[in-house]
């Protein structure tokens, strides 16, 4: 019985292994395709091709755009993963995208389900009814506002008609869905309608928007005088306090304050007081600000126009601290937010420098580098610098996904170090420093052979605020 048991095992291990070495090869799935529907003619459509191969192995595409252009088959790309694929269509028309997979054993997939593009010229859409004052004064200035969407997502001009018969020119060109706004002064009283049309790079026009209607009255004497002063600080790391001075010789019913948004044209109304100071939460933004005081016959704003932007410094090649005979610390001025470079071997950069680099070795052979904070320089193996009170900063690596504009980590001890390293390249580390400025580093490039890092910061002025939209 235990030789027939035997018998029995040894004939199913050799079925099985015979049924394994002679299993079909599986032909990929049919491809999914991904891209857009509509384009202009000439212009260059991405589209995203993927199939998965049920026995993994590589996958071919060939795609049939619809125009008459013979298909061909693509280098291969791995089971699963996305291959990219841009195509021109020359004419105005609607045509049909389709695909089809193989494998490297040469089975092929059923043709993919169609996509319709649709190519020919789009005009903007009309913009939206401008938005603004609806009562206003002859001699005063009065800012309106609209947005339109392009079909294509392209940028466009936008014109102002602010009825009988005054039309604008076409203002520079803005991102589509942007907002875009300007100001207008009326001479003589009445009852005007103002409309807005966009234009594209192509020349395509949108019509005239909704109209909004104006009246204007003769306004009764001129107003007061301005605010003056005007300061910002943080009232939180995230929230910004304005505070200025009372308008000299004049005396407003209340005031209004003004935010122009980092990367826009015009200011928006973001509240009203009657006191002498006001706390903002940009929600994450950074930009000017200015104060508005408002008399029965008209409003006049500060000429100081503070900002919260950070100070932008460009990129450059910052020495690795074994480099001789050149300076090798980074530092920002604090009134202009300016970065330099400043020798570290002598004592009077000590109040100067805010972080080096290093590989924390003598030589500047790496394999890392690190930006570190300039107190740990005098024990640094790597340099020659002098004992005292250098600065402290503390750094963080940002999130991989975080972008250039995020706001900054919240200075903890427990995340900010007195070192990062400079890997996965390019690399964003939050700064802190001493007298708790906040400041981004973006580190390009390191060159090892030559002890060289390629920086490029943002310094925020205000201490305290993590604010660092810049774009």
């Amino acid at each position: 019985m235990s030789r027939l048991l035997r018998f029995a095992a040894a004939a199913a291990a050799l079925v099985l292994l015979v049924g394994t070495g002679c299993r079909k090869n599986s032909a990929p799935e049919p491809p999914v395709i991904q891209g857009p529907v509509i384009g202009s003619p000439g212009d260059t459509l991405t589209y995203r091709f993927s199939s998965v191969d049920p026995d993994g192995d590589t996958v071919f595409y060939m795609t049939s755009w619809g125009d008459g252009t013979t298909p061909e088959w693509s280098p291969a790309s791995p089971s699963g993963e996305q291959y990219t694929w841009t195509h021109d269509y020359t004419d105005s028309g609607t045509y049909f995208i389709r695909a089809k997979a193989k494998d490297s054993k040469d089975a092929e997939s059923a043709w993919s389900d169609s996509i319709q593009v649709t190519v020919g010229s789009y005009p903007p859409n009309a913009p939206s009814r401008p938005t603004g004052p609806t009562a206003c004064s002859t001699g005063i200035a009065y800012t309106f506002k609209t947005r339109t969407v392009h079909p294509l997502h392209d940028s466009v001009s936008i014109q102002f008609s602010w009825g009988h018969g005054e039309v604008d020119s076409f203002g520079p060109m803005v991102g589509s869905n942007q907002l875009f706004d300007t100001s207008h002064t009326y001479s003589v009283p009445g009852t005007y309608k103002i409309a807005a049309r966009a234009r594209d790079a192509r020349g395509f026009e949108s019509p005239w928007s909704e109209t909004l209607v104006v009246t204007v009255d003769t306004a009764h004497g001129p107003p007061g005088n301005a605010p003056r002063n005007l300061v910002l600080t943080a009232a939180t790391d995230t929230t910004v306090n304005l505070a200025w001075s009372a308008p000299a010789d004049s005396t407003p019913s209340r005031y209004v304050v003004l935010f122009q948004w980092t990367g826009t044209s015009g200011y928006d109304s973001v509240g009203g007081t009657q006191s002498l100071s006001f706390i903002h939460d940009p929600i994450h933004r950074t930009g000017q600000y200015k104060v508005t005081a408002v008399y029965d016959t008209g409003r006049v704003a500060s000429t100081e126009a503070p900002s919260t932007t950070p100070m932008s410094n460009s990129l450059r090649w910052v020495p690795e601290l074994s480099v001789t005979g050149v300076n090798t610390g980074y530092g920002w001025n604090r009134t202009t937010g300016e970065a330099f470079l400043y020798d570290m071997t002598v004592a009077d950069s000590l109040d100067k420098v805010d972080l080096y680099i290093t590989d924390f070795a003598p030589g500047f052979a790496g394999p890392d580098y690190q930006v570190a904070s300039p107190d740990t320089a005098p024990l640094d193996p790597g340099g020659s610098v002098p004992s005292g009170f250098w600065h402290l900063t503390m750094f963080s690596h940002l999130d991989s996904l975080a972008g250039e504009d995020s706001m900054l980590p919240r200075f903890i001890t427990s995340r900010y170090r007195k070192a990062s390293v400079l890997d996965s390249l390019p690399r964003l580390v939050a700064c802190y420093t001493q007298d708790s400025h906040y400041a981004l580093l973006r580190v390009a490039d390191v060159n090892t052979v030559n002890g060289l890092a390629d920086i490029e910061t943002w310094f925020q002025l205000i201490p305290g605020l993590r604010l660092i939209e810049h774009n």
